[in-house]
């Protein structure tokens, strides 16, 4: 492809090459045809000059045209079906003001005004909602529907915060007596057979959306994006909540040209990724939950993959448990949040090192901002753990005679920890909210959903591959581990950070090699990496214990029983850990 010009002959101002700004849907000047590729905001031969803000300039989001929609788009027959798709759209949260400002950044034609009313359905069970499914139907009315639009919807989230399964029909305009809607109204490619129920099972609506909704269709890079700039409410009986969000839906062309869009938008407005939906949210406020922690899926990888699809299958699964926790740590403050997004960092940065030859500055990017997210919210780990875990076992553990004199220090001990904690729970928040999480998240998606990670080609297999990096793996562990029974702490710490190491490249690669020999050595590995997590765990209380004891002098008897506790506990854990080693270095490996 030609490098774009920076400048048309026509025009009096500039365009950065990797975004489009013309002067109309394909439609530019005789300069702008000579070069092909140069794009601008005013051109000689435009029949209108646009204002140029600075965010346009730097992402070049451009009028999408409506010859190139897709046939459906158009298409509002009341009975028909829109074909089954998956639907492919980012989020940006933030205030009004920031939302509004962004959405004027990508410029583009006269917007469109709808005001969307939407009910959502579930059985009194919640057979949907279970199953990662939302029933809705909407009724759009504008300017120019006197009468509304209606349309039956049914929605399933890929949980990765950017795709979802979504399948709809178009209902005629309502009478007043429809009821709740009949299964049979869904196009027959849904996944009716999936919800768990039939159209006997009595739906009932749950919760209601009442959003104005305010939207163009856009170009960034080569990608179609319909823009909508959402503002209202959600209600739940007597409960509800504003709405406040800018979404990016992908029309066609490339997703990573629209996250690229996206990306740009962070850089000039006070904007964070939204990565729960309406429907998740609604339900939130009905039920009065909180959004809840999402734990690691499994990869399945086929040994025919090459080395760019099976770390893009690896980077999805880890950006599905990211965005999966950002909310339960932002909204809720969840220890169990913390846990499984630090967890998710943990399995990104292991399948980044594991691949690592094959890797180039993209993989290294995310690699360094994933162990510099795992650095800020160790604290709020740790302290989790101390709190949760480990000081009540102590105290729990504390004579009868001596509670009276030492429970006060103890309880000293356990306030100043609290406190600590939620500095440190803040700093994650503080983490989460920041531009430069928000931009690696987005980048995440990208190498989830377009790869392109890999920089060197191999002939090698990815059995090859995985097998060749697995002996490496095996071999650093059983060096680090050497000696086991005389290793001093650090030394063991060495070896619980390999040994993770290890367990997550078996995890990913136990599809390349069947047989039962794996689940063994799984198995073992997770015993053995059980043992010295919880030998670390109460390092670890050692450590803040006397950290905070020289912060309170008050608290240092109640450190020191912590202390007396560590030691006894590693005394009567030792003769099992020392075991369980054991038991792993006699276990044959499955590669």
């Amino acid at each position: 492809m030609p490098a774009r010009s920076a400048t048309c002959a026509t025009a009096s101002t500039s365009t950065p090459p990797n975004w489009r700004s013309d002067c109309g849907p394909r439609r530019a000047c005789s300069s702008c045809r000579e070069t092909t590729s140069a794009w601008t905001d005013t051109c000689g031969s435009a029949s209108e000059t646009r204002p140029r803000n600075s965010t346009r300039r730097s992402i070049g989001w451009r009028p999408f045209s409506r010859r190139l929609a897709p046939r459906w788009h158009r298409d509002k027959t009341p009975g028909s079906a829109v074909p089954a798709t998956v639907e492919v759209e980012v989020k940006l949260t933030g205030s009004p003001a920031e939302l509004s400002a962004a959405f004027d950044d990508l410029g583009g034609p006269r917007p469109a005004r709808e005001q969307l009313l939407t009910a959502y359905y579930d059985t009194a069970e919640g057979h949907l909602r279970r199953r990662g499914f939302a029933l809705r139907i909407r009724s759009r009315r504008g300017a120019r529907k006197p009468i509304p639009n209606r349309e039956l919807t049914l929605k399933r989230d890929e949980g990765d915060g950017l795709t979802r399964g979504e399948w709809t029909s178009l209902l005629p305009p309502a009478t007043g007596d429809e009821g709740a809607p009949r299964l049979d109204q869904l196009p027959p490619e849904a996944p009716v057979g999936d919800l768990g129920i039939s159209d006997a099972d009595l739906l009932i609506p749950t919760f209601l959306t009442d959003i104005e909704r305010t939207k163009k269709e856009v170009r960034a890079g080569d990608a179609l994006v319909e823009a909508s700039l959402d503002m209202g409410r959600i209600s739940a009986g007597d409960r509800e909540t504003p709405i406040a969000e800018l979404e990016l839906e992908l029309l066609g062309g490339p997703v990573g040209d629209m996250l690229a869009g996206a990306r740009a938008l962070l850089e000039e407005r006070r904007l964070r990724i939204g990565t729960r939906s309406k429907a998740a949210s609604g339900t939130d406020l009905l039920l009065g939950t909180s959004p809840p922690a999402v734990r690691a899926i499994r990869v399945k990888l086929d040994p025919a993959d090459s080395i760019d699809a099976a770390l893009a299958k690896v980077v999805r699964a880890a950006s599905i448990q990211v965005t999966g926790n950002l909310a339960p740590v932002l909204e809720a403050g969840d220890p169990e949040g913390v846990h499984q997004l630090r967890v998710s960092l943990r399995r990104l940065r292991s399948a980044l090192l594991f691949l690592k030859p094959h890797l180039g500055s993209r993989a290294a990017a995310l690699n360094r901002e994933a162990r510099r997210a795992l650095k800020r919210l160790g604290p709020a780990r740790d302290l989790d753990v101390f709190l949760l875990e480990t000081l009540p076992l102590v105290i729990e553990a504390s004579p009868g005679a001596s509670w009276v004199r030492r429970g006060t220090s103890l309880l000293r001990l356990r306030d100043a920890a609290r406190a600590r904690r939620d500095a440190a729970h803040a700093s994650a928040r503080k983490l989460i909210l920041g531009r430069r999480c928000n931009r690696f998240v987005l980048d995440l998606l990208r190498a989830a959903h377009g790869g392109g990670l890999v920089a060197r080609d191999s002939d090698e297999s990815l059995v090859d591959t995985a097998r060749d990096r697995l002996i490496r793996r095996h071999r650093s562990l059983m060096r680090a581990g050497e000696g086991f029974e005389r290793l001093a702490e650090p030394e063991r710490h060495r070896v619980r950070i390999a040994l993770k190491k290890l367990r997550y490249a078996c995890d990913y690669s136990r599809t390349l090699f069947p047989g039962p020999a794996v689940d063994t050595c799984l198995r073992r590995l997770s015993a053995l990496q059980d043992d010295l997590g919880r030998l670390n765990d109460a390092s670890v209380a050692r450590r803040i214990s006397q950290e905070l004891a020289a912060a309170d002098p008050l608290a240092a008897e109640g450190a020191s029983r912590v202390g007396d506790w560590y030691d006894r506990w590693a005394r009567e854990a030792e003769a099992g850990l020392t075991e369980s080693w054991r038991t792993f270095v006699a276990t044959e490996p499955f590669w």
